[in-house]
Parts: structure tokens; C-alpha cells; sequence
């Protein structure tokens, strides 16, 4: 990932996860890749950026951003803006 560094920019690292709900557990509609914050611990229930909370095994965990986004994660999710 990279990006360009201007002056007076801060650098923001943030590990996140990607998923989407696998299909059945929602319309496809709601199918939506959806950004979450790297949790500390495995945890039962997840929260995205976009406030949306899902069990983790109706979760499809994605390597690489695949799908449509949720466009509420992308809103508020922390960019790195600049580094390696």
C-alpha cells in the first residue's frame, strides 16, 4: 500500500479486517465487504467501522478487498497515508 507523503501530513497505521456475511445468512444486497478493526483476542461478535455487528462465523474473512464495499466502513475507516 503505498501512498505519498506531503508536508505537515501525519502517518495513520491501522491493522484491519476485511469480511463480508456469507451467503444465506443475509440478502444478497447486504453482501457487502465490511472493514473491522484488528481485534486484540478471536472474539465471538464483531463490530465493523460502520457499526454493523456480526458473529464471526457468519462472517467470510477476505484476504483482499473482493465484492462491494460497505460504503459507511469506507467513510470512517483510517487510511495510511504515507511510510513503507
Amino acid at each position: 500500500m503505498g501512498g505519498c507523503e506531503r508536508e505537515g501530513q501525519t502517518t495513520v497505521t491501522a491493522r484491519i479486517m476485511m469480511g463480508r456475511p456469507w451467503p444465506g445468512t443475509v440478502g444478497e444486497t447486504l453482501r457487502v465487504t465490511h472493514v473491522f478493526p484488528e481485534p486484540e483476542h478471536y472474539p465471538w461478535r464483531v463490530t465493523a467501522y460502520c457499526g454493523a455487528g456480526f458473529w464471526t462465523g457468519d462472517l467470510e474473512w477476505l484476504a483482499h478487498p473482493t465484492g462491494m464495499p460497505c460504503t459507511a466502513c469506507l467513510a470512517v475507516v483510517p487510511l495510511r497515508s504515507g511510510g513503507p
